[in-house]
């Protein structure tokens, strides 16, 4: 199996242990919970984004990322629109939506699991064959 090399963007967020934010919560960036969040959290703009949340946090409200390493607990429903890892202490009660998972040992999911397409444009790379054919052409028109 081969496996591709990741790349997060960098927390520009902290939520540290002890603070609470109630309501609805939106950010660019990457944000790091150790506290808690009640209501929603959403990624606000197209860019990548990253949501980590260590052990203890929790966050109850639906949630709504690019990239998500999760290691807390969510009371709520999780869409995740690339890369979402479940760590051992994670709890998630509500339906997840991903495209790419990565459950470890001992993470705990009470809902639905649902794959989701990543909606992303990724350009096609052309094959050799495509290539040497355009290259063959323009040489014979020559």
């Amino acid at each position: 199996m081969i496996k591709k090399k990741r790349k997060f963007v960098a927390i520009t967020t902290l939520i540290d242990k002890g603070i609470v934010i109630s309501g609805d919560t939106t950010y660019t960036g990457g944000i790091r919970i150790d506290g808690k969040i009640k209501g929603n959290l959403k990624v606000h703009g197209k860019e990548d984004s990253l949501l980590i949340m260590g052990d203890g946090s929790k966050i109850v409200g639906d949630v709504e990322v690019e990239k998500a390493i999760i290691n807390g607990e969510i009371n709520g429903n999780v869409k995740c629109h690339d890369y979402l890892e479940l760590n051992t202490n994670a709890i998630v009660n509500g339906s997840v939506e991903y495209d790419i998972i990565e459950v470890h040992e001992g993470a705990k999911i009470n809902g639905e699991l649902k794959f989701i397409k990543n909606n992303k444009e990724i350009e096609p790379k052309k094959n050799i064959n495509q290539k040497f054919k355009s290259n063959l052409n323009k040489l014979l028109k020559k």
